[in-house]
């Protein structure tokens, strides 16, 4: 498997998630703040799915129908003749498909997911060991600014100015990696007086990076 670790925009697209027990509560929550239209079908709900605001719950058998006009499909039954006649179906029409449990039936598979803000930080062992990718996801976790949400607002806030202010691409590049630095060394964002003062008058042909104690 070569699993690449796209980023994809989940708001507003269909999905369809065949089981609802604890497997698929679990893939619902992972995906929920993302925005999409997900539909579960399953025989048996767990009362807990159906408390979930935002997602069309169909308590019945899956048809080969359902999975029409969906974006993407995760099969999370007990059912494993199933998960593989829906993994088959999927695959015929080039949808992307994850049967929970069995990574050779996965075209995509789920990370371990930080999300802060704007952060999305996703780690995957490639369905070896997903204990590990949680035990990474929390070292990393521990390292990230509590002030992330800002830095990255006032990050992508520059970056225009920077934009109109700097012409050359290369030199542009090398300062806001410079403020990127700062931001992340000090964990805090400059203020207004200071950013001036840095688009002004640092030298971008030798400018030094901070380092932060992070890394």
């Amino acid at each position: 498997m070569g699993y690449f670790p796209f980023f994809v925009e989940l708001k507003d697209t269909p999905g369809l998630i065949v089981g609802a027990g604890r497997v698929g509560l679990h893939k619902i929550k992972k995906l929920i703040d993302y925005g999409p239209q997900l539909t579960v079908v399953a025989k048996e709900f767990d009362s807990r799915v159906k408390e979930i605001q935002g997602i069309v719950c169909e308590q019945r058998e899956f048809t080969d129908s359902d999975i029409e006009g969906k974006s993407f499909v995760i099969a999370a039954t007990q059912d494993e003749q199933l998960n593989a006649h829906i993994y088959k179906l999927c695959s015929e029409r080039h949808i992307p498909v994850n049967v929970v449990d069995d990574k050779d039936k996965c075209s995509f598979i789920f990370p371990s997911v930080i999300r802060k803000g704007n952060l999305n930080i996703g780690i995957s062992s490639g369905g070896a060991s997903p204990a590990m990718t949680m035990l990474l996801a929390d070292r990393i976790t521990d390292i990230i600014p509590d002030n992330i949400e800002g830095i990255l607002d006032y990050l992508e806030e520059i970056r225009p100015k920077a934009k109109e202010l700097i012409e050359d691409d290369a030199r542009r590049s090398r300062f806001l990696a410079y403020m990127a630095g700062l931001t992340l060394k000090e964990n805090r964002v400059p203020d207004e007086e200071e950013t001036k003062h840095c688009l002004e008058t640092v030298s971008y042909t030798h400018l030094t990076l901070p380092t932060s104690d992070l890394v």
